[in-house]
């Protein structure tokens, strides 16, 4: 397993953002991956609008995930409404 961090951007009219978040670590946790960290930044004007969008929610999340399952990770959020983007970044084993 590799280690991740992904930064997530959620709808600013979310009712609860929790919940959302404990969506995305449950399909980790469902695709054999751990979670070993989330970092909620909040509430965030964008830098450009995306889908009329001007605010959005910021979470980073950090987790370990066997790589063969990343595409299936992708396309699992990308069924989700209440994500907007999200962008997974390797981190270097050390």
């Amino acid at each position: 397993m590799r280690p991740y961090e992904m930064m997530v951007l959620l709808e600013a009219d979310l009712e609860d953002h929790s919940a959302e978040l404990d969506g995305i670590k449950e399909v980790i946790a469902k695709l054999g991956g751990d979670v070993d960290k989330v970092d909620i930044w909040g509430k965030r004007r964008l830098a450009y609008p995306i889908d009329k969008r001007t605010e959005g929610y910021y979470a980073l999340v950090y987790f370990k995930l066997d790589p063969s399952q990343q595409k299936e990770m992708a396309r699992l959020f990308s069924l989700r409404t209440a994500i907007v983007r999200n962008l997974v970044i390797r981190l270097d084993q050390e």
